[in-house]
């Protein structure tokens, strides 16, 4: 194209050249004057079109929401990689093509139409694949812009908030049932007995007790939301270890509670109050999902870069469909067990919040009836490694 614009350049100053040397030519002269300016202009307007397009295509490549822009019948003229991405086409396939009459698009089509008659901004969203658009005119009867921007985070956070104050409510619903039932019970038979009375009182009281322990736990996940990076420090994990096995066992001092570590001291940085909580949450696990006495076995291996801490119990185990949600809130591979010990399943997603903000890992494998295993890796206190 470069070149046949300039042969034509060059063919029209020649002729001009002729018409003013050539007295024959001279009625010519004005009129190939005229082509000949003209076609100079038409060259710099391209190569000006060019230089901008070329500007302007790393600039919205380097958009983080997708951009299309259209001609007045919907086709592309422009459009970034980010476009192209939700597109699922590559950018050279696009060009030129209806966008409305991509799958992904069909449906908004009637929205673009009539944008073309009111000039009225449209919002759509795309829940399916994640992403939401807008559609405005650019430059009336000439240009059209879409915007496309990824929503799947955004519905996703959406959707765990409904299924959080769902699960929330049904687990409140419940003790608060009990409560009522039992209370009116004791209001309406003035004349019951001692017995039966003790053993209302004793219901109440319990299932009064869960819903406390589940408004902390609900409570400290909020708060891991916000944890400041400044309440970090250097911790010793060996010696929390040692704490949390001496508080359980004054709980449960029928257990049987191994500790070993190659190492007397390991250190990470992490928040040792925290950190105790999510130890203890996984050795009352270990407790509670054993049928007999408890047998945990706790290992605090210090490597070159990392300290990994594993908790394992001999207890019933869980399912291998249930290893990849077990840290949902409010799941529990075993609904009755758990009410019966009070747990809401909001226990592991504690320790799953907690290690997740020490930048640590959490991996799990269990086997049915014969016990469970998590394994926490931390990175070394950076003071230590340097």
């Amino acid at each position: 194209m470069k070149k046949r614009y300039w042969a034509l350049l060059f063919v029209l100053g020649f002729a001009s050249f002729l018409c003013f040397r050539t007295p024959s030519l001279h009625a010519y002269r004005e009129w190939l004057l005229f082509l000949c300016l003209f076609g100079i202009a038409l060259i710099v307007q391209r190569r000006g079109n060019k230089r901008r397009k070329l500007r302007q295509t790393p600039l919205l490549d380097a958009l983080q929401e997708g951009v299309v822009i259209l001609d007045w019948e919907g086709k592309i003229l422009e459009i970034n990689q980010k476009g192209a991405h939700y597109l699922k086409k590559e950018k050279e396939r696009l060009l030129g093509t209806l966008l409305f009459n991509h799958s992904l698009l069909k449906n908004h089509y009637q929205s673009f139409h009539r944008i073309r008659e009111t000039f009225i901004c449209h919002s759509f969203t795309n829940e399916k694949e994640g992403f939401e658009g807008e559609i405005k005119v650019l430059e009336p009867r000439k240009r059209i812009l879409v915007t496309l921007l990824d929503s799947s985070g955004h519905y996703q956070k959406k959707q765990l908030g409904r299924d959080f104050v769902a699960n929330a409510s049904h687990e409140l619903r419940t003790p608060i049932t009990i409560i009522k039932g039992f209370a009116e019970t004791i209001y309406d038979l003035p004349e019951i007995s001692s017995g039966m009375l003790t053993e209302f009182t004793e219901k109440i009281v319990r299932n009064c007790q869960r819903m406390d322990s589940l408004v902390k736990n609900l409570l400290t996940l909020a708060d891991l939301d916000y944890l400041p990076r400044a309440k970090l420090q250097e911790c010793d994990l060996v010696a929390l270890v040692d704490s949390c096995s001496h508080t359980l066992l004054s709980l449960h001092p029928e257990i049987q509670i191994e500790s070993l570590h190659n190492e007397e001291v390991s250190m990470i940085h992490g928040d040792p109050d925290l950190l105790e909580l999510a130890i203890m949450n996984l050795l009352e696990n270990g407790v509670k999902y054993s049928e007999e006495a408890a047998k945990i076995t706790i290992t605090v291996e210090e490597g070159s870069d990392a300290v990994k801490l594993t908790i394992a119990d001999q207890g019933v185990g869980i399912p291998e469909g249930d290893l990849d949600k077990i840290f949902e809130r409010f799941f529990t591979v075993d609904k009755a067990r758990s009410r019966r010990m009070g747990g809401a399943g909001l226990g592991l997603s504690i320790v799953e919040a907690i290690i997740s903000k020490h930048k640590a890992k959490i991996e799990v494998a269990s086997t049915w009836e014969k016990g469970t295993t998590f394994t926490l890796t931390f990175q070394k206190s950076t003071a230590l490694l340097q």
